[in-house]
């Protein structure tokens, strides 16, 4: 998968925003377990999305459904605040607290979580987190220290490499193994 090459050549920590945890939505912007798994190794973090279709697996398979059956007059299921948790949990349980954080994405959705319908909300689902049992200091990482982090050693790789080597010139072609 590109998930998996990107954590093959990165040099720097990855970034998968605007993702959940595939585990429980099975939708192919999701990071699967295995992916998960690689992260520690890499420092890298998943920034978890409330859009309602990366969120409940319900609404994958609603999305999945043609439109003539979507019309017939069922209405569409609703992600919830408790599932974003839930990926959320998923995430630490799978890579640890110090890979994931909040990437929301409220920009060109037509629908929103159920309890997370803007950025006034946050502090509901920072309440239910704390409720299953996160301390202070993880619900700190998950806010933003946690991509700070993330962006910080970035750059010092930037740094380095721009020190070390030159700039490419290959084109994506050459690097392909395409031959012209």
């Amino acid at each position: 998968s590109v998930m998996s090459q990107a954590l093959d050549v990165s040099e720097a920590p990855v970034i998968f925003s605007h993702s959940n945890a595939r585990a429980l939505a099975d939708h192919p912007r999701n990071v699967p377990d295995s992916i998960l798994k690689r992260l520690p190794k890499n420092g890298g973090i998943v920034m978890v999305t409330f859009v309602p279709g990366f969120t409940s697996q319900a609404v994958v398979e609603w999305n999945r459904t043609p439109a003539a059956q979507r019309s017939a007059g069922a209405s569409a299921p609703r992600a919830t605040l408790a599932q974003v948790a839930d990926h959320i949990e998923q995430i630490r349980k799978v890579a640890g607290v110090d890979h994931v954080g909040i990437g929301g994405d409220f920009d060109g959705i037509s629908d929103v979580v159920e309890g997370l319908e803007d950025v006034s909300t946050y502090p509901a689902l920072f309440a239910e987190l704390s409720r299953r049992g996160w301390s202070e200091a993880d619900l700190r990482k998950l806010a933003g220290e946690n991509i700070l982090r993330v962006f910080a050693q970035a750059e010092q790789v930037a740094v380095r490499l721009r020190a070390t080597r030159a700039p490419s010139t290959k084109t994506i072609g050459e690097l392909d193994g395409v031959r012209r």
